[in-house]
């Protein structure tokens, strides 16, 4: 009979983060077995490899950003799409933990099965945005570039002294141009 699990699957995806984010992209089984309070052969035992836990933080990632998205209303129009957008951004706070997300992205844009999930994760979020504009023939590509501006905003934050937080950064850029699109967006 196995033994019960006394640390979740979730909070060792979880302390892998918290590894990266103090670590950077230069971590083993060790420190996150070290963070989280198990034996490396017990992560190993349970995970595989360092690429496998990768692999299920962006699994999870993609199923919770399906899951936070189809959870909001959709209502069409300039309005509204102001309103989704401020929540999906809000949704990134002030920053904090952000260099985890950084160093994700570095590990997506090296590895396929990685940068497949992203692309699924981001192909969501165009969605949700594509969702909220006018029905026309440019929705998705007005949502592709919308959600452009704020992966963008996102990454000029991060070279920023961080004085402003995160969403507050991001959701000015944004501001610029959905005025600017505005007629399009009635």
């Amino acid at each position: 009979m196995p033994r019960p699990k006394t640390v979740s699957d979730e909070e060792v995806l979880g302390a892998a983060l918290d590894v990266m984010a103090s670590s950077g992209m230069i971590f083993t089984m060790s420190d996150i077995a070290r963070h989280v309070g198990l034996s490396r052969a017990t992560l190993i035992q349970r995970f595989g490899d360092r690429d496998s836990i990768l692999r299920r933080i962006a699994e999870q990632e993609v199923e919770a950003t399906r899951s936070w998205l189809e959870a909001l209303p959709i209502i069409e129009g300039a309005d509204a799409l102001w309103q989704f957008l401020e929540v999906i951004v809000s949704s990134m706070g002030k920053g904090e933990g952000f260099s985890a997300r950084v160093q994700i992205a570095a590990f997506e844009s090296r590895d396929p099965g990685l940068r497949s999930l992203a692309d699924q994760r981001y192909a969501l979020v165009q969605k949700a945005i594509a969702a909220r504009l006018p029905n026309n023939a440019e929705r998705l590509e007005t949502a592709k570039h919308l959600h452009a501006i704020i992966a963008g905003a996102t990454m000029q934050w991060v070279v920023t002294d961080g004085s402003e937080g995160l969403s507050e950064f991001v959701l000015r850029r944004l501001r610029w141009a959905v005025d600017n699109l505005a007629q399009d967006l009635t």
